[in-house]
């Protein structure tokens, strides 16, 4: 039995492995190299810290910001404000 792929979309879960998304071959060898194993770690890192990434160019970087719904314009992913307040200590 073949195990099928996911497209990528900006819906799927931080905890997503790599391996099991539909990405080009060049992008997972690229993400793999690096040691980059969930969508999660892709989205934290930055623009430039991806494109530092052997076989990984300007394209690549914008179909990975594209299709897991990441805005490039400050490299990295902004983190969801606390839904009930700052934590009181």
């Amino acid at each position: 039995m073949t195990d099928l792929l996911i497209d990528p979309t900006p819906e799927l879960p931080d905890d997503t492995p790599i391996d099991r998304v539909q990405l080009p071959t060049r992008v997972r060898n690229a993400l793999a190299d690096e040691g980059l194993k969930t969508l999660g770690e892709v989205r934290e890192k930055s623009d430039e810290e991806l494109l530092r990434l052997q076989n990984l160019g300007e394209n690549s970087v914008n179909y990975l910001r594209t299709t897991l719904g990441i805005p490039s314009h400050a490299g990295v992913r902004l983190t969801c404000p606390r839904i009930f307040g700052p934590k009181i200590t």
